[in-house]
């Protein structure tokens, strides 16, 4: 089957959200949502010393750090 990720595990992105702030965060994991037929991820973020994760991100949100 093929791989419709444009992301792997582990990759460092920064997350683009509606209001325009940038997160910088880590891939954790990935889903397909069958509603949309998109491909979503989540990302791991460190904020004020803790850890969190946004769920449900679309690939359009996301560009990879180098």
């Amino acid at each position: 089957m093929a791989n419709p990720n444009k992301f792997n595990k582990g990759d460092k992105v920064t997350v683009t959200r509606r209001n325009g702030e940038k997160i910088s965060g880590t891939i954790n994991d990935w889903d397909y949502n069958v509603c949309t037929f998109e491909v979503e991820y989540d990302v791991d973020y460190l904020k004020d010393g803790k850890n969190f994760t946004l769920i449900c991100v679309p690939q359009t949100a996301l560009t990879l750090n180098n």
